[in-house]
């Protein structure tokens, strides 16, 4: 066994703690990022805090916490509208119809 309480000789090899290789790409300049997952984020993050505003103790905790349920509700449904505004006009740009699709249309006679 190895004396780990040897503190005359450095650093043993195994304490240092190594970082493993990174395998994921860091995004680019030009790279999109996925709106519609922070806004997904920021509504949870809303619905956290709304979930600690009424289990808080103090009201002025309860008042803290709603306060900052509505300023991620309101970003997630920001980032949601714009989400959705930017693919509308990526089709409407590329030229194809906008659709509903799967719903079914009552028709006249």
């Amino acid at each position: 066994m190895e004396d780990i309480f040897n503190f005359d000789g450095g650093a043993h090899p195994r304490s240092i703690p190594t970082r493993p290789a990174r395998t994921r790409k860091e995004l680019t300049a030009g790279e999109p990022i996925d709106i519609y997952h922070w806004a997904a984020v920021a509504l949870v993050t809303a619905l956290m805090c709304a979930v600690l505003g009424y289990a808080a103790g103090t009201p002025a905790l309860a008042r803290a916490a709603n306060v900052t349920s509505l300023v991620f509700g309101a970003m997630g449904g920001a980032l949601m509208a714009s989400g959705v505004v930017r693919s509308l006009r990526a089709r409407s740009a590329a030229g194809e119809r906008l659709r509903v699709a799967g719903v079914p249309v009552a028709e006249t006679r």
